[in-house]
């Protein structure tokens, strides 16, 4: 029993250390990815509480999916991150707002479904990875000179 906590322990931090210095590499802001990461549980969380309150079916596929949708989330920081690293580009600015976006996202999202929790009303979604795809192409296409 001690041992297979002893492993999960090494695990975990074995993964928090790859994960920091994956960020410190790219250059990303780890305050706000570290955020974004509890935003993210958060949300997920009150996702679930959400679902409960309207009575609707929570499966093992759903939450999977939920688990997996999140975690694509994650990956779009990193992907911008890396994109820039490998173009030698100076794309701190495009991973500032990327960041911010998808924070304000999900804080939208938590906000949402407190808000149905205590009203059984949904809000409307918001969809922040084309707000995101939005904003990424004005800035390409800026950077490039060849604005249409």
């Amino acid at each position: 029993m001690m041992e297979g906590f002893v492993s999960l322990k090494l695990i975990l931090n074995g993964g928090m250390v790859a994960i920091a210095s994956m960020l410190s590499y790219l250059g990303l802001n780890k305050e706000a990815f570290t955020i974004f990461g509890y935003l993210l549980l958060i949300d997920y969380i009150t996702g679930v509480l959400k679902a409960k309150t309207l009575n609707e079916c929570i499966t093992s596929n759903k939450m999977k999916y939920g688990v997996i949708s999140k975690f694509s989330l994650v990956l779009i920081p990193l992907v911008l991150a890396l994109a820039a690293k490998s173009l030698h580009g100076d794309a701190e600015n495009m991973l500032y707002v990327g960041m911010n976006i998808l924070i304000l996202s999900e804080t939208y999202s938590i906000i949402g479904n407190i808000y149905t929790i205590r009203t059984r009303e949904k809000l409307p979604e918001w969809d922040a990875v084309a707000a995101l795809g939005h904003k990424i192409r004005s800035v390409l296409i800026r950077l490039s000179g060849d604005e249409k």
